[in-house]
């Protein structure tokens, strides 16, 4: 099994060829989702990469729409194709354009669609020889991975560690809120910007997210690591491995995979890599089990003894109430409240105030009710009479 890794700098060249990586992806910012590089950058790098004799792999896995696509294809045709081995697309359209204007052979990003089998093996008789490489879904499982390799005449390639994408748009979501609490920054189409995300029905957070000129991109929280089982992977008759540290600090750490052979090797990668890892789909794919769970069902409405919800929380002041139910309750009342997560908390209100801030004993009519701070309450925490 051969190692695929992206590269960014003449630095990470250098590693990866030490590394034994035979092949490498390269690409301009014009042309990638995460690429940072310019086409002169872009050029430099894969003319070295060839003086090195390993496989350039220029990646264009930008999604367009059809009045982006004309500019994308000026960018395209300044990067230096005599030293470009294979292009690798995602777009259709850029699949076609690449297939009828050049000679190029071709790899095809699959890792959002077409994960049914027909489909794939439908590519792979219209590209004929020119494709010499299917990038197949992290969301293909063991079993559905080595089924589809015995079946297609196209080598494979599939993530062994890396960030997982859950969310993409090409709109810029990211902006419009940093441009709101920073008023007078303009920022431009080419903005990079990265932030951190957090679920409002449940305490996870730490979703990293990007933004750039492609649009807004937010990963899970923890990465892909299947490191641990390479043996298996080769069994399946895997030919390529994809390690992506485009997003990791110290891209030294190739070396430590690519010559990793015991488990205690391993061990130490994932100690070295230092983010929380897990194996995504790749035992089973039970996606399907989770519709149900779309919805948090620990914030879901019970009517029994129902009061309402808590929208807002300030810290040693006071908890507020949106009131939902028809259950009465005052000043003295005994409340249950049950967070996202679903912890039980009891507590008795000792104060209740209207919006007004103003002291009240009694719901009445009120809309939203603010009453004692207690700790450990999350917004979205139902709230119900003891």
């Amino acid at each position: 099994m051969k190692f695929t890794t992206y590269i960014n700098s003449l630095h990470e060249l250098s590693i990866a060829k030490d590394a034994g990586a035979e092949e490498i992806i390269i690409s301009a910012k014009d042309l990638n989702r995460f690429s940072k590089l310019s086409i002169l950058e872009t050029n430099k790098l894969l003319k070295e990469a060839k003086k090195l004799e390993m496989t350039t792999l220029l990646e264009w896995d930008v999604l367009y729409t059809e009045n982006e696509i004309d500019s994308a294809i000026k960018s395209f045709h300044e990067i230096d194709l005599d030293v470009v081995d294979r292009v690798r697309v995602q777009d259709l359209g850029v699949m076609e354009y690449i297939f009828s204007n050049t000679n190029k052979e071709m790899e095809l990003i699959l890792e959002n669609g077409n994960h049914n089998l027909f489909g794939i093996q439908t590519y792979e008789t219209y590209l004929g020889e020119r494709l010499k490489k299917i990038i197949l879904s992290i969301e293909l499982n063991k079993d559905k991975l080595t089924e589809y390799i015995k079946e297609l005449k196209t080598p494979v390639e599939y993530l062994g560690l890396g960030r997982i994408l859950l969310f993409y748009s090409p709109r810029k979501l990211l902006a419009p809120i940093i441009s709101g609490e920073k008023e007078g920054i303009n920022y431009s189409e080419n903005s990079y910007l990265e932030a951190l995300g957090e679920s409002e029905e449940s305490p996870h957070k730490g979703f990293p997210i990007i933004e750039n000129s492609h649009g807004t991109f937010m990963f899970h929280i923890k990465d892909l690591f299947l490191l641990d089982k390479m043996s298996e992977l080769i069994q399946s008759g895997l030919q390529f491995l994809r390690i992506d540290l485009r997003f990791y600090k110290d891209f030294s750490l190739l070396q430590k995979i690519t010559k990793a052979q015991t488990s205690d090797d391993i061990q130490e990668v994932k100690e070295l890599y230092g983010n929380k890892v897990i194996r995504g789909y790749y035992q089973i794919n039970k996606s399907d089990v989770l519709f149900k769970k779309l919805k948090n069902y620990r914030i879901q409405r019970k009517d029994e003894s129902y009061i309402g919800e808590v929208i807002e929380i300030l810290k040693g002041n006071y908890l507020a109430i949106d009131i939902k139910g028809s259950t009465n309750f005052d000043i003295n009342s005994h409340l249950k409240l049950i967070t996202p997560e679903g912890k039980e908390l009891l507590m008795k209100i000792v104060s209740m105030k209207d919006i007004k801030y103003e002291d009240i004993t009694e719901v009445e009519n009120q809309k939203i009710v603010l009453i004692n701070y207690m700790s450990g309450v999350w917004p979205k925490s139902q709230v119900y009479l003891n």
